[in-house]
Formats: structure tokens, C-alpha cells, sequence
């Protein structure tokens, strides 16, 4: 029985060894000396107590070498920490005999918290960092810092792996691998170390990057942090909204211009394309690239003059006056109609919620132009975005080399729930923008009607979503419609693809050649429709060696060849580590998507309901403009008065006195319905 009794505490002992787990004499061995040297983030992450247990801040104090600021979020609520070497003459952390150019802590997820740091070159973000241009600028010189040689990767990565070899006696080991550009290795104090290696990829450069987690979710977290409203998933799902704050009621479908609108003289001329070269002589000349190479088969089209606007008096009541006021903030909607906007709506202020089933009537038709996000904390539910040909003022249309997006999504904590967003001439859905570091949700949402007959300057653009830079992105249970391209496409990020359904297409999923995205494709449904006639064969294509990619259970038309055209090892049989999402089956996917998606509160208007029907049905298509489609593409609401709200807290006297509120004296930021939802939350997540 004794004996038996060693074995057993001998077998957990390795287990635990297994694990990464250690004991209290790596403190003191020379192996962690050497650490304390050559990699000093890491060292203090070994031996640090519970160390994804501590207050972010504090731990980010412990860990590098000077405290980092505070990037996204505030002190009390903080989402990602961020320094960057030469920012005020700091060299950046040490990692052996190289410098990471950027450390990052992004602690979001309380429960799944990520340490990067990135040595090498800074990637060149943005949708174009493949081109010529790119390069041509980086040939130059053009930006901070130096490129590395590539001759000090392969000793780099040498170095870490030499890492688990020196703490094998403290239960570190390299895990089995299936990508050729990934080592992952267990080490000491529950700690999981992922190096990947970009060098040779897109970016261009040199370039490693080493991702420090915690080898299990951090229990003691779950459950603690509120989701944005029941129901929220996915990487965007803790979102604060408007927790807290003021009411803005909009009482106007009015709108204004916030600041002077650029015009654009007569003989510009516009980005390159073949659509140029047949515009006629006189509305193009030949093109040049930035490295000084003649494209023959392309032109640069000469745009036409635009009058510039000058701003106008904001207008009180106005979704745009909610939008751009500052602090945390509540909108909720007493009109019900067209709001025809006369500019981008952009959301700089962090903490708002913008609740479109909060409409009387059947709710609001947002028209002209899109709205971007450039924050964090954004909370955007029903809400119909329908761009359109239009830029106003008045019937006043755009023309050559007049872009337009319905939707971009730059920040951490951002959630997009039963929304539609249609009639961009670029691409519909963004998730890429100035902050280039996101956490994102789109969910239960109609994405169609990509125009073919744009006034984009390289012509037909009819283009789904895109995005890139570093980050989650979680796209769930939503429908893509009618639009020819760009179904997604996705560079760098890390990308959740799940439950969506994909309806006549030419083109599906791609992304930058030689990118390093990381994607899981799961439980989709594409189905071919009328305008499906380009000979694609996969759901997602790529090439070079440094993405990875992996799927499960996929309903693809019978001529698909598999759900990923890529080269030999990017495909892996273990999905990556993703924020918790509800998963069906592909074809309980597609059923509750089209009955259930979309901007349905108020009410599910025509527009939603004509695109749901077309893809069940196997009819429709993509339109030259939107005019094309039933009543012009835009649904038509009547009138509609709000009910009464004495206080004009957001909800509804009625509402408050069935729910055992004082409709005179209650206030929409109490709690006396639920501890973790503010009055107003909990009224407007039960319409």
C-alpha cells in the first residue's frame, strides 16, 4: 500500500511536470540567472505568484522593464497595455540579442490573457501592405525603424527553443507541432510560450513574434466579467457600452455636416486599374509604379472636380450630437424613418450604446453614408446602415472616385448585434482603422448588396469585408448576400469564422498572398445563387507557408473541392483558441440565420425580409445599384410616435410601471432589476 502510494505521488508529479508546473527551486537555479539576462519578461513571468491573477496594471509593472501605457480602456477597466521601442528614447524589451520592437498585454478577457512581443520590423497594417508601394516605401526607408537582417532569425529562434531544453527539469517541454513556422513549448508556472516566425512572409521584413499565455483559462475569472447584453459572444462579447451614462434621446432624423467636406479639383487623378484604360483617351494616362516599373494594363482614371461643403450649427436631438458627445452614453431613438446623413458618422469617444430596437414604429433606416468606429467599449444593436448612391446634400450623387463603406470596426470591445449593413461601393464591413488592434463581434447580421455599377475609381467593387492588423475578430451566425467579392478577406488577424451563411458569390475567402492570418472556418453554409458563375473550387484561398487555418463541419456547394485551397501544412486538426461561441450545426445554421438574423427589432422590415427570402429561396442577385432592387433597395416607414417617458430616461412609463418602477422618479443607470445591468440595459434587452 506504501509503495503504491510513491508510485501515485510520483505519477502526479509528472503529471504536473507535464504541465509546466514548478516548484520553488527555479527561483534560485542558474538557469533562471541566465533567463534574468538574456529574456527579463520572461524570467519575471516564470516566478511572478498567480501572475494572471493580479491587477493588470500591477502585473505589467512587475514584468517590463519600464510600465507601459494604458492603450485601450481606462484604470479601472483596462484592456490593452502597449509600449513601443524609441517612444521617448525607450530601447525596447530585451529577447537574447535582439530588442522587441513592441510589447503588448491585452487583458480584455480576464479569463484568456495574451502577452506579445514582436521583434523585428513594425508591420506594415493597412490593406496595401503586399503592393508595390509598400515596398517601394520600404526600400526607402520610410518609417522608425531599421529592417533587421534575416540572418539573425534562425539563432533567435535557436535561442527560445533552447529555452524548454534548459528548464526540462522543471517540467518544461516543446508540444508537438503541426506548423512549420510555429514551436509552442509548456513552461514553468502554467505558462505557454508561441513563437512564430513571419520572416519571408507579406510584411516584408525580419520578423518574429512570441506570444505569452496561460496554459489553461484563468478560472478564477469566468463568469466575473459582464457580457455586453445576454446573448453577446465572441471576442467583442464584453463590451460596456454606455454602462453608467448619460441618455441620449434623438428626437430629429435630421442631420449636419460636423466639419468642412473636402472637395476635390478638376484633372485628379485616381488610383490604378484595367477599368481605366476604358474610360476613352483623355480620362486616363498610363501608370508608373512606385518602383518605377510601366503597367502597360493599367491607367489612372482623371476624376471628375466635387465642390467642397463647408460645416454647419449642430442640431440638437440628432444621432450625430449622441455619436460625438463624450463619456459614457445611452442612444435610444424616439422617431422612427430615414436619417439621411451628410457625412460619415465616427464614433472617437469610447463607452456607447446605440439601440436601435429602442424605434417606435418600424425603426430606423440609416441612408448616404457609413459610420466608423475608431474606440473602444461601442455597443451597436438593429441598426440598419444603407448607404446607397446618394451623398447629399438633397439628391445630390457621388461620382468617380467617391468611396464608400457602410461599416468600419477599429477597437477593443466592440460588439455589432442584429444589424445590416448594404450598398457600399468599397467594401461593406471594415475591421481595420486607425487603432489596428481589435476585439470585435459581428453577429446575427445581414451583410449584401455590394453594387456592381460603383463610383469607385477602379469601377465594379463589389466587395464584402476585409481586415487586418492585430487582433480577434469574431463573425458569427451572420448572412452575406449578393455581393461579388471579398467574402471575407482577412490578413493577419485572428479570425472566427462561425455559423455565417455566404449566398450568391463570385469570390469567397482570401487573403494577402503570403499572410499570416490565423483562422477557424466552422459550421458555414455557401450556396451558389444566379451571379455565381466565377470557377472557384474552396471557401478560403491563400498562399505562402504562414497562415494557418483550420475547419469543421462546412456545407459547400457540390463542385467546391474542399473548404481551403493552401499550400501543404497551413490546414491543422486543432482549432485556435478563440472567445466562446454558441455553435450549431451548418444546417441549423442556415435555418436560424435567415429566420432569425438581421435588424428585426421593431419589426423585420422588406429589405431584410426580400434578402432572407432570396437566399432560402435560391433567387435574387447583385445589383447595379440599389435601384435595382425591390422599392429602390430602401424600405419605406410611416410615421410613429415613442411612448410616453416622463423623465426621458429611455424607457417607456408603461414599461417601468409593469416592472414595479416609479415612472416619475426612476433613473435608466439604477439597478433595482438586475445587479448587473443598469434599468435602461435591462429594458432594452428585453424588446
Amino acid at each position: 500500500m506504501k509503495l503504491k502510494s510513491i508510485a501515485a505521488l510520483l505519477g502526479l508529479a509528472t503529471s504536473l511536470a507535464s504541465d509546466g508546473f514548478c516548484d520553488g527551486t527555479l527561483r534560485a537555479s542558474a538557469e533562471l540567472a541566465a533567463l534574468q539576462q538574456d529574456f527579463p519578461v520572461l524570467a519575471r513571468l516564470l516566478t511572478a505568484e498567480t501572475p494572471w491573477e493580479q491587477a493588470p496594471a500591477d502585473l505589467a509593472r512587475a514584468l517590463f522593464s519600464r510600465p507601459p501605457r494604458l492603450a485601450q480602456g481606462n484604470a479601472a477597466y483596462p484592456l490593452l497595455f502597449q509600449d513601443q521601442r524609441e517612444r521617448d528614447g525607450w530601447p525596447g524589451e530585451k529577447v537574447f540579442d535582439q530588442v522587441a520592437y513592441e510589447s503588448e498585454f491585452y487583458v480584455f478577457d480576464r479569463v484568456r490573457p495574451v502577452i506579445r512581443l514582436h521583434v523585428g520590423r513594425p508591420l506594415l497594417f493597412n490593406m496595401q501592405h503586399g503592393r508595390v508601394e509598400a515596398r517601394a516605401a520600404s526600400r526607402r526607408g520610410v518609417g522608425r525603424f531599421p529592417f533587421l537582417d534575416a540572418a539573425v532569425i534562425p539563432p533567435l529562434l535557436a535561442r527560445l527553443d533552447g529555452i524548454a531544453k534548459s528548464l526540462e527539469r522543471f517540467g518544461a517541454r516543446r508540444r508537438p507541432g503541426e506548423h512549420a513556422h510555429v514551436a509552442e513549448y509548456a513552461l514553468p508556472n502554467g505558462l505557454i510560450m508561441t513563437v512564430t516566425n513571419f520572416t519571408g512572409s507579406t510584411n516584408g521584413s525580419p520578423y518574429v513574434e512570441i506570444a505569452l499565455t496561460p496554459s489553461e483559462p484563468v478560472r478564477r475569472f469566468e463568469g466575473a466579467q459582464t457580457p455586453a447584453f445576454p446573448g453577446a459572444e465572441g471576442a467583442g462579447r464584453f463590451a460596456l457600452g454606455g454602462r453608467g451614462g448619460k441618455v441620449f434621446v434623438v428626437t430629429s432624423l435630421e442631420d449636419y455636416l460636423p466639419a468642412p467636406r473636402a472637395g476635390r479639383s478638376e484633372g485628379t487623378y485616381g488610383q490604378p486599374s484595367e477599368y481605366a484604360l476604358t474610360l476613352g483617351e483623355g480620362n486616363w494616362r498610363p501608370y508608373v509604379d512606385a518602383l518605377g516599373t510601366p503597367r502597360p494594363g493599367q491607367g489612372r482614371p482623371r476624376l471628375p472636380a466635387v465642390e467642397a461643403l463647408p460645416a454647419e450649427p449642430v442640431i440638437r436631438g440628432t444621432l450625430r450630437e449622441a455619436i460625438e458627445a463624450e463619456g459614457p452614453r445611452y442612444v435610444v431613438f424616439a422617431v422612427s424613418g430615414d436619417i439621411r446623413l451628410k457625412a460619415d458618422l465616427v464614433i472617437e469617444h469610447p463607452y456607447i450604446t446605440i439601440a436601435g430596437q429602442s424605434a417606435p414604429g418600424e425603426g430606423v433606416q440609416i441612408r448616404n453614408w457609413g459610420l466608423r468606429v475608431r474606440t473602444h467599449d461601442v455597443i451597436l444593436r438593429h441598426l440598419r446602415l444603407r448607404v446607397g448612391e446618394i451623398k447629399g446634400p438633397g439628391e445630390l450623387r457621388r461620382v468617380l472616385g467617391e468611396q464608400t463603406h457602410a461599416l468600419d470596426l477599429s477597437g477593443i470591445n466592440l460588439i455589432v448585434d442584429h444589424c445590416e449593413a448594404a450598398y457600399a461601393n468599397d467594401q461593406i464591413v471594415n475591421f481595420y482603422g486607425a487603432v489596428q488592434r481589435q476585439a470585435v463581434t459581428l453577429q446575427w447580421s445581414y451583410l449584401y448588396g455590394g453594387p456592381t455599377k460603383s463610383t469607385h475609381e477602379k469601377g465594379n467593387h463589389s466587395m464584402t469585408t476585409a481586415g487586418d492588423g492585430w487582433g480577434w475578430v469574431s463573425v458569427h451566425h451572420t448572412l452575406i448576400a449578393h455581393t461579388e467579392r471579398r467574402n471575407p478577406r482577412v490578413d493577419m488577424l485572428h479570425y472566427d469564422f462561425r455559423n455565417n451563411v455566404v449566398y450568391n458569390f463570385l469570390g469567397t475567402g482570401y487573403g494577402s498572398d503570403n499572410d499570416g492570418r490565423r483562422i477557424n472556418y466552422v459550421g458555414n453554409v455557401l450556396k451558389k445563387g444566379p451571379n455565381s458563375t466565377d470557377p472557384v473550387t474552396a471557401a478560403f484561398s491563400g498562399t505562402g507557408a504562414w497562415w494557418q487555418a483550420y475547419s469543421e463541419d462546412n456545407r459547400l456547394p457540390p463542385d467546391f473541392e474542399g473548404v481551403f485551397e493552401a499550400p501543404a501544412g497551413v490546414v491543422l486538426s486543432r482549432p485556435h483558441a478563440f472567445a466562446p461561441v454558441t455553435t450549431d450545426p451548418a444546417a441549423e445554421a442556415f435555418r436560424r440565420v435567415l429566420a432569425e438574423g438581421g435588424a428585426t427589432k421593431p419589426v423585420r422590415d422588406r429589405i431584410t425580409a426580400y434578402v432572407a427570402q432570396t437566399a432560402r429561396d435560391g433567387t435574387g442577385f447583385i445589383p447595379g445599384t440599389p435601384d435595382d432592387w425591390p422599392d429602390g433597395g430602401f424600405a419605406r416607414y410611416a410615421p410613429a410616435r415613442a411612448p410616453a417617458d416622463q423623465t426621458g430616461n429611455g424607457i417607456p412609463d408603461t414599461w417601468e410601471t409593469a416592472h414595479g418602477l416609479n415612472p416619475a422618479t426612476s433613473r435608466a443607470i439604477d439597478r433595482d432589476l438586475d445587479a448587473r445591468y443598469d434599468n435602461l440595459e435591462v429594458y432594452l434587452n428585453s424588446l
